[in-house]
């Protein structure tokens, strides 16, 4: 009897599906998340770290899936606010590999001429190998920052690829700058965004969005 599994890799589109749902639902629930959240901490420098995650599957038959997820805290009296959830890291190097990241980022809250600093970005999602699929989800929603205060959110940099011979690479990226009340400063930044699928079945999609409150 001969085998078939080389010449027959699994069928990733339930993954994508499952990816491109996630991001959707990312969507729909943000808004409960930011009205309700309450933020871990009151300081006049909060430091939320939830980024610089790898996640591996690095073999034949490989299939790795991360879901990453920062709430920004709370800073009071010329505060910063600082949100980290980016860098992160997803491979499945391998044979019939299937990768799939999704990154959520949500920035806190600076009062009294604070500042908001977000950064959701430089994230890697890596499938190379010959039944390669690659599918990351990248969301990055700005602090808020009152009082002459600045929101700086930084969503880029992020990069997805599928090097190999099935390849199918996807990648959304979504970035919204943060909200800067009272004569304050929102500046917002999603570019620099990388999507290859470089190989023999190649197929490259591609989907950035910008805005600013």
């Amino acid at each position: 009897m001969t085998d078939t599994r080389k010449q027959m890799p699994p069928n990733h589109s339930e993954g994508k599906q499952t990816m491109r749902s996630i991001l959707l639902s990312g969507f729909t629930v943000l808004s409960v998340i930011a009205a309700t959240a309450v933020a871990p901490a009151h300081a006049q420098i909060s430091i939320t770290r939830g980024g610089g995650n790898t996640n591996l599957a690095k073999g034949p038959y490989s299939e790795a899936f991360q879901s990453t997820t920062t709430l920004g805290g709370v800073a009071k009296g010329h505060g910063v606010a600082i949100t980290n959830g980016g860098h992160n890291r997803n491979v499945a190097s391998g044979a019939y590999s299937f990768a799939g990241q999704d990154t959520t980022t949500v920035g806190g809250f600076a009062s009294g001429h604070g500042k908001a600093i977000t950064n959701g970005g430089w994230n890697n999602n890596v499938a190379k190998g010959y039944g390669s699929s690659a599918t990351q989800s990248t969301l990055t929603l700005g602090g808020t920052a009152y009082g002459h205060g600045k929101s700086i959110t930084s969503g880029g940099y992020n990069k997805n690829l599928a090097l190999g011979a099935y390849s199918s690479a996807d990648q959304q990226v979504a970035t919204v700058g943060g909200l800067a009340g009272h004569y304050g400063k929102t500046i917002v930044s999603c570019g620099y965004n990388k999507n290859l699928a470089l190989g023999k079945g190649s197929s490259a999609s591609q989907q950035v969005f910008t805005g600013a409150q």
